[in-house]
């Protein structure tokens, strides 16, 4: 796998999820912690510093009233929504702390307002402008935005990786269904450690 056709993707990785006082993260706490979701992508991130590899972080943000949401009051969307998660200008909205020592190897990309990265106008053309083939997801929800991510890149054309030591979710029997059923069949399943071996 060539560096400079390769893509890291990165979702979740906010305090809300990811931070002991977050709004969500007695729910993925589980998942989070035994797989060393957090531990895992800081390593996948210092491993690749200096290696000019193309490595984006898109945030999920509303504003104060959620307009962006319109109607939703059901699923994982209603539910950010009734809880005042992921606000703009809020602690728990902000990308974790963890990865402010490589801030200078990742863009930033906002405007994700739903499951899937691609939703992002500026995506596909961030992607194209800098001809990537291979798309590596890490982050959170495994089963939800990973997932759609997935889906979306794959029917797309690009090469998807999921990265199962960089992802969490609520549950290990929602994780592993993810993984046994769902991603073998629009991509490939790798450690970060294996990934990394394979850009060699």
């Amino acid at each position: 796998m060539k560096i400079k056709e390769t893509a890291i993707m990165l979702t979740g990785f906010q305090n809300d999820f990811c931070s002991e006082e977050g709004l969500f993260y007695d729910a993925v706490k589980k998942v989070l912690t035994k797989n060393r979701v957090v531990e895992n992508t800081v390593d996948l991130l210092e491993r690749t510093k200096g290696k000019w590899i193309l490595t984006i972080f898109t945030p999920i943000l509303f504003t104060e009233d959620y307009r962006e949401l319109n109607d939703y009051t059901v699923g994982i969307l209603g539910a950010i929504k009734k809880a005042g998660a992921f606000k703009k200008g809020t602690k728990g909205a902000e990308m974790i702390k963890e990865f402010q020592p490589y801030i200078d190897q990742i863009i930033i990309i906002p405007g994700k307002r739903g499951l899937c990265s691609f939703g992002i106008p500026e995506m596909d053309f961030v992607l194209e402008g800098h001809g990537i083939k291979n798309v590596i997801l890490a982050g959170l929800l495994t089963n939800i935005c990973i997932e759609s991510t997935a889906r979306t890149a794959y029917d797309k054309g690009y090469t998807v990786t999921i990265l199962k030591d960089c992802t969490a979710c609520k549950s290990f029997m929602e994780q592993e269904f993810s993984e046994k059923y769902i991603f073998p069949l629009i991509g490939e399943i790798k450690t970060h450690d294996e990934f990394l071996e394979e850009l060699k």
